[in-house]
């Protein structure tokens, strides 16, 4: 069943990714992650719906989630640098 969804929404899902993230790098891996949670959560799609925006959303919850990790990182790297 994801299959079908990857064959149909695979290049639409990397062309987002790869406008949302700065390099390949990160494209690759929001790619991967956002596929493994479709995989993960798959159970709890109303197929009565359009698959696409929930797909959209939860590439976009995955990025929001990456870069609020990276600023909270920067944060205590910032902070234990303060302390030396």
């Amino acid at each position: 069943m994801v299959d079908q969804y990857i064959n149909q929404y695979g290049k639409r899902l990397y062309g987002l990714c790869v406008t949302l993230c700065t390099n390949t790098f990160d494209a690759h891996d929001l790619y991967q992650e956002t596929w493994l949670k479709v995989l993960k959560n798959i159970d709890s799609f109303d197929s009565s719906k359009e698959f696409e925006p929930w797909l959209t959303r939860i590439c976009v919850n995955t990025y929001r989630n990456v870069i609020k990790r990276r600023s909270i990182l920067s944060v205590v790297e910032f902070q234990s640098n303060d302390d030396k």
